[in-house]
């Protein structure tokens, strides 16, 4: 009788390639690329056509314990001394694997479905009485149905949070870009400076806001198309010179005299009602409340009278940064990004992930959530 696991059978297991290694130099093995190199942590086997160098063994399980670009040593133990072996002894191709329950239901997925939201764009900085504007939020992308070959890296990358202004000569910053395989989310645009002559904001995923006063009329950044949404447009009008809100996912940016955040875009893929890649407020300058972020991490901008200084866009959610005020002056930074993937539980689990995804299961998904760059191989 079997002991079955959802939809797994104890007992039973399966090698799963992660790379071919040479041996050469102990106590360090080669293999062929950085992304088929196991990360530290890693358990593996080794497997031959021929024979393993003198000093390895195969049926025992090693473990990495430190890595460098497509090199790694490894031990018989979490954190121990690292195994050595004759140099460019043994003979025939040499394999790491990683051994996973056999699943008798079905094998790796043919496609799966993504979420990737890069990071949102820096709130811009204050200064000489004009208020300044919220920074855009970051590109989203999803979909389903994205073909993936089994074998073959997908590389994952989380956009970082463009920083905010700090000074009436230093724009604020777009975000970075996040990406999943062939798939890339632009970084949210920076919220204009507000300095008496005025400013565009930067265009990005989703564009920052601008920031008018005396000297001319701006416009916000613009979004990138399927992305994002256009920056906010600032006022000219005294006493409050607001700039204008950081587009979002969702929709554009407010204009003053109400530049709130764009909203962001509700996604379930994590199994749960998630905003992710709201736009943020614009600066309040002479008025008494802040303007805040969309729905989906946009930070607040700040306001004069209250003293309320910009808010940060939260992180991983690519929401963009609050715009700064009088007299605080210094801005919000962009929400760093997120990548979510995931396919139907009853397929294998991935042979190989790197980046120490988050893994959850719902509604009969497996789920995996990154928040910090790596890869996956199905």
């Amino acid at each position: 009788m079997s002991n079955r696991l959802g939809g797994f059978i104890a007992g039973q297991n399966i090698n799963v390639s992660i790379g071919t290694f040479t041996a050469v130099t102990s106590p360090t093995f080669t293999f062929g690329s950085t992304a088929g190199t196991p990360p530290v942590g890693q358990a593996v086997q080794f497997t031959t056509t021929g024979t393993l160098p003198t000093g390895l063994s195969t049926n025992t399980t090693y473990y990495v314990i430190s890595t460098s670009t497509n090199t790694c040593q490894f031990s018989t133990t979490l954190g121990g001394s690292a195994v050595t072996f004759t140099n460019s002894s043994g003979s025939g191709t040499h394999t790491a694997v990683t051994q996973r329950a056999f699943n008798p239901y079905a094998g790796a997925p043919n496609t799966v479905e993504y979420l990737v939201v890069a990071g949102g764009g820096g709130g811009g900085y204050q200064n000489n009485g004009y208020g300044a504007s919220g920074g855009g939020a970051g590109g989203l992308l999803a979909s389903s149905g994205f073909p993936v070959t089994s074998g073959t890296a997908l590389t994952v990358t989380i956009g970082a949070g463009g920083a905010g202004g700090t000074s009436n000569v230093s724009a604020a910053n777009n975000g970075g870009d996040s990406v999943f395989s062939s798939i890339t989310a632009t970084g949210g645009g920076g919220g204009a400076r507000g300095i008496n002559s005025g400013q565009a904001g930067l265009s990005g995923g989703s564009g920052g806001g601008s920031a008018n006063a005396s000297g001319g009329t701006y416009v916000g950044g613009a979004g990138t198309s399927g992305q994002g949404n256009a920056g906010g447009i600032g006022d000219t009008t005294a006493p409050r010179y607001c700039g204008g809100g950081g587009g979002g996912a969702g929709s554009v940016g407010g204009n003053s005299p109400t530049p709130q955040g764009g909203t962001g875009i509700c996604s379930t893929i994590s199994g749960s009602r998630v905003f992710y890649a709201g736009g943020g407020g614009g600066g309040n300058e002479g008025g008494n409340t802040p303007f805040l972020g969309g729905a989906g991490g946009g930070g607040a901008g700040g306001a004069t009278v209250a003293t309320a200084p910009a808010i940060f866009g939260t992180a991983n959610t690519g929401g963009g940064g609050g715009g700064g005020n009088y007299p605080t002056n210094t801005a919000g930074a962009g929400g760093s990004g997120i990548v979510i993937v995931r396919y139907p539980q009853i397929n294998s689990p991935p042979a190989l992930v790197t980046g120490s995804p988050q893994v959850s299961y719902s509604d009969g998904y497996q789920i995996y959530t990154w928040t910090s760059s790596g890869s996956i191989i199905f």
